[in-house]
């Protein structure tokens, strides 16, 4: 059974673009029900029809997209939003477990995003992830940026500058944080890094990746030694990478 979906955007060539592109790459797993350039009407229809996702534009003139999905009583959706943020606003989205497409959107962008859809199950906690979001997009510098992690007692939401390590458990991950917490995150550690693109993380090893805020050093037998007096193994592939990154800082 396909996913039924809406597209709201202002835009109509990014609707119609959109709505071509479904039909060619996800044709027997999407179906578009309908399309709106209004937020407002979208609001009414997307209340009435009950979709599964939405694919919505953040900056729409009569409203945006945070406050048509405040509006909404129908919130057991999930949303992929559509936008062309800058660099900072994009981190505050990925590091808020929400998926986006930029402008214009590309078609394995579009893939991907849908591939993850199908993965998440944690559409309930939508309303958490958004409020997580409104909160990045009004932090003034990065250090005030939160992340927001899937677990299987719920999700955690941190600051991204605690996390100290992040350590590879089969196809979860365990977070180390400051003040000595740790929890198991329901991802791999290739998509925890994922998330962290651009935030100056650290893969050292096929099993770690690391914040260097919270490196001492690297020893002479090639181990990194933590600020917390950990040893975390580099693999050899990485060692030169390791050594010249914290030569230049």
């Amino acid at each position: 059974m396909s996913i039924r979906s809406v597209i709201v955007d202002d835009d109509a060539l990014i609707v119609k673009e959109l709505k071509q592109m479904l039909g060619d790459v996800l044709k027997d797993e999407v179906e578009v029900a309908a399309t709106f350039n209004d937020p407002i009407s979208a609001r009414d229809y997307i209340d009435k029809s009950k979709p599964e996702l939405l694919f919505l534009d953040i900056q729409m003139p009569q409203m945006s997209g945070f406050d048509m999905l405040d509006e909404l009583q129908h919130k057991n959706c999930e949303v992929i939003f559509i936008t062309s943020y800058n660099e900072y606003a994009i981190k505050a989205i990925r590091y808020s477990a929400i998926d986006y497409l930029l402008k214009p959107i590309d078609a394995e962008d579009l893939k991907a995003a849908f591939v993850r859809y199908k993965e998440r199950s944690d559409r309930v906690q939508l309303q958490a992830r958004l409020s997580n979001l409104k909160s990045n997009l009004l932090a003034q510098d990065e250090n005030q940026l939160h992340l927001v992690v899937s677990t299987k007692q719920g999700e955690h939401r941190f600051l991204i500058n605690d996390i100290i390590r992040c350590e590879a458990d089969s196809n979860y991950t365990v977070l180390h944080l400051a003040g000595e917490r740790k929890f198991m995150a329901s991802k791999t550690l290739g998509d925890i890094e994922d998330m962290l693109s651009g935030a100056g993380f650290l893969r050292v090893h096929k099993s770690h990746v690391v914040n260097p805020s919270h490196v001492s050093h690297l020893n002479t037998a090639g181990d990194l030694l933590m600020k917390e007096g950990i040893h975390i193994p580099v693999s050899r592939r990485r060692l030169a990478e390791v050594r010249s990154f914290l030569t230049e800082r």
